[in-house]
């Protein structure tokens, strides 16, 4: 029993390291990939889910992400009775991009996105593969 507990227990911390380590991904992004141009951000993004152009900026959209994250409690009502409750959240990201001359200018992040610890995390989907190592 004692070896169920301390294996769940590891996997919960290694998954949890994991989740930091995007959280930094997608927040070094912010600040590393500002000036990178559209055709580098097309390469190693993908293509848009959305874009827009207003005035002399453009605006490009990637959607990334889905993690879904559960959490549930029981009660013994009696020896025989249980009552018990899930709730299941859906994280996900979506990155915009603010570009001026075919530059980006500005790179933000929406949905849930995170945890409490991990904001950002699931946005490093999107933007791994533009960052060096």
């Amino acid at each position: 029993m004692r070896a169920i507990i301390a294996t769940a227990l590891g996997a919960a911390i290694t998954l949890g390291g994991c989740a930091v380590q995007r959280a930094n991904l997608a927040e070094r992004a912010q600040s590393e990939m500002i000036g990178m141009s559209k055709k580098e951000l097309l390469l190693c993004a993908g293509v848009p889910l959305r874009q827009e152009r207003v005035e002399d900026l453009e605006f490009l959209t990637f959607s990334g992400g889905g993690d879904s994250v559960s959490s549930g409690a029981a009660t013994a009502v009696s020896s025989k009775t249980v009552v018990g409750t899930e709730t299941t959240t859906r994280r996900y990201c979506e990155a915009t991009f603010v570009l001026k001359n075919s530059a980006i200018e500005k790179v933000s992040y929406q949905g849930r996105t995170g945890g409490l610890l991990t904001k950002g995390e699931q946005c490093a989907f999107i933007v791994e593969n533009c960052l060096k190592r």
